[in-house]
């Protein structure tokens, strides 16, 4: 069973802040059919890619992320069965567990309750990430400390409470990611890992998220642009 860890934070509610990327780079969000795409409500987001099995991860402003084992569309409504739920002091898993999220053009609803805590979001369809170009510098997170470094290769290191070093790598409108944890404050997180990352806009500035698993562990933190 994987276990939550202590750099999961706010995503879209953080005062972090770093290198400069202008308001003129955020992107402008497109009308689609797609279900697929990064969402955001006034306190969560959520990326759907329906074309995996377990292409559904949501995080909201309290800490808690949520997970899926299978995702099955049908028509404008996406079935989620199979529940982990992570936060810095919950590990909740339920296989049997299901919910739906119903989509209506650019929105998309979500109502359960997840281990007593409350799932009910009106997400909306975001903009597609920033293009690697405009993630590319160095960014600090003044809520942790950590830093971010990507380069025009998509090589990136993050140093906070272990040291990752890895790769992100586009895929539509998000980013794959895979990387090494070295040097941990505790050695059970060091290890390789695979995740998600994407951008999102929240009050006129852009953040970059991302998501890190392995068979023990999940990692979910962000930086300010």
């Amino acid at each position: 069973m994987k276990i939550a860890v202590g750099l999961i934070i706010s995503v879209v509610l953080l005062s972090a802040c770093g290198g400069g990327s202008s308001d003129s780079a955020t992107p402008v969000a497109k009308e689609d059919p797609k279900l697929s795409g990064i969402y955001q409500s006034s306190d969560a987001v959520m990326l759907v890619d329906t074309s995996l099995k377990n292409g559904v991860i949501a995080a909201d402003s309290s800490g808690n992320v949520f997970t899926f084992d299978n995702v099955t569309q049908n028509n404008n409504e996406l079935n989620l069965k199979g529940v982990h739920l992570w936060s810095p002091s919950v590990d909740f898993y339920d296989s049997s567990l299901s919910l739906a999220v119903s989509f209506n053009g650019n929105v998309a609803n979500a109502m359960a309750t997840i281990d007593n805590k409350s799932f009910v979001h009106t997400f909306k369809k975001q903009a597609d990430s920033l293009p690697l170009n405009k993630l590319v510098g160095t960014h600090m997170n003044e809520a942790d400390g950590s830093t971010w470094i990507i380069d025009a290769n998509g090589n990136l290191t993050i140093n906070g409470m272990c040291t990752f070093t890895g790769k992100i790598t586009a895929k539509d409108y998000y980013y794959k990611a895979t990387a090494d944890a070295t040097g941990c404050s505790s050695s059970t997180y060091d290890g390789k890992y695979e995740g998600y990352a994407l951008t999102v806009n929240e009050s006129n500035h852009m953040y970059f998220v991302g998501a890190l698993y392995n068979d023990l562990n999940m990692v979910w933190g962000s930086v300010k642009l």
